[in-house]
């Protein structure tokens, strides 16, 4: 699972993504004659990319270097990657024909095409196993997670108009384990700065008419997996943007087996093998909050603008209509809490937040259940509860 998300993290660069192209029958460049570089470059050599040429291999002290890489794409005239310096460390080539590397290192990586491209100054890898020629082709990793850490420095991606966003930094790590299977880690992308006005979107339009030019903001998270418990603890999951609003998510799973890990980390084809997979899977509590920067202020400055009214009388007759909104609730204590708390909250931006604290874990399975049969019924099964300001 931290596997998954960390390549999540690490493909916002696109760098990570050479390693899974698929191997084409023969070799477009010229072998160096030292094995673990053309392991390596043949992994990047595919029917997609091409690798066009390099400047040199040397070998010293069990760390391969490859200089002035060039990485075409067949599909894309124009598509290219070039590395200034690429740093294989503890090189080995496995029986099964798997790439296990100590350390990944790039620098100076640049990936141009005509619709832009992306550049960062560094990259590093540690415990590194890259699949086989025969995996790849099968679109197959790894069992397990394919590194131990990551991280990238100085990440500049562009359109052709321009440079759309910049990241100071992204990191991810696996700290623990059980077997193959990752049990604890965690992943940050800080430093991150939108330039709303160079994306073309209706969400982008909508930020700068509430005053966005950029957005900067972090992004964090971490996991710890109990496997003999069969417990997933999500601490935080935040996503803090600057001079908007943070939201941020805490989790507590039961019923996370190994089996139910493992299978997931095959990648069942079919939504249906993921949901039978989560049916005994269970919320013990879980928690969403959502804490303002101004975004709630410029949002309602800019609706009762629309409506020619002041924003107090705006703010007035949206609480106004919360009972009637709420009574689909079904639930006269509940409906009573989310309309105290939501009116405080629009009077007042300050923090609004959800809270999940069933007595007894609940399974996923009656979750869904009660959501086709008496959808109102769920914040009660779960005991929902929701707080302004606080």
């Amino acid at each position: 699972m931290f596997y998954r998300g960390a390549r999540l993290a690490s493909g916002l660069t696109a760098a990570v993504s050479l390693f899974a192209l698929q191997l084409s029958p023969a070799l477009a460049f010229e072998p160096s004659g030292n094995d673990v570089a053309d392991a390596f470059l043949t992994i990047l050599d595919s029917d997609q990319g091409t690798v066009e040429s390099y400047g040199g291999v040397e070998e010293s002290g069990g760390e391969v270097t490859i200089r002035d890489l060039l990485i075409t794409n067949e599909n894309e005239d124009n598509a290219k990657a070039t590395i200034g310096t690429t740093v294989l460390t503890e090189g080995e080539i496995l029986d099964d024909g798997r790439l296990k590397l100590g350390s990944l290192g790039l620098q100076d990586l640049e990936l141009t095409s005509d619709d832009g491209g992306m550049s960062l100054n560094n990259l590093k890898v540690t415990e590194l196993l890259l699949p086989s020629a025969e995996e790849v082709a099968a679109n197959k990793s790894p069992v397990g997670p394919g590194y131990r850490s990551l991280e990238i420095n100085t990440v500049q991606i562009r359109d052709e108009d321009g440079k759309v966003a910049d990241v100071d930094k992204i990191m991810s790590s696996i700290d623990s384990m059980d077997g193959d299977l990752p049990t604890s880690g965690s992943f940050s992308i800080s430093g991150a700065k939108i330039d709303v006005k160079q994306i073309e979107s209706e969400e982008a339009k909508a930020l700068t008419d509430l005053g966005y030019e950029t957005l900067s903001m972090n992004i964090t998270g971490s996991g710890k997996w109990d496997p003999e418990t069969a417990t997933l603890v999500i601490p935080e999951l935040k996503i803090d943007a600057q001079e908007a609003a943070s939201l941020s998510l805490s989790l507590s799973l039961g019923g996370v087996t190994r089996e139910v890990i493992a299978k997931l980390g095959d990648n069942p084809e079919e939504p249906e093998e993921a949901m039978a997979l989560l049916q005994n899977v269970a919320i013990e509590n879980a928690k969403i909050r959502l804490d303002d920067a101004s975004l709630t202020g410029r949002i309602l400055d800019q609706e009762a603008e629309k409506a020619g009214v002041a924003k107090s009388d705006y703010v007035s007759g949206l609480t106004s209509t919360l009972p009637m909104m709420l009574s689909m609730l079904q639930n006269k204590d509940l409906e009573t809490q989310v309309a105290e708390a939501v009116t405080q909250y629009l009077n007042s931006p300050g923090s609004l937040q959800i809270t999940a604290a069933p007595g007894a874990p609940v399974p996923m399975a009656q979750i869904m259940g009660t959501a086709m049969l008496a959808p109102q019924m769920i914040p009660q099964i779960l005991s929902v509860s929701v707080t302004a300001n606080q």
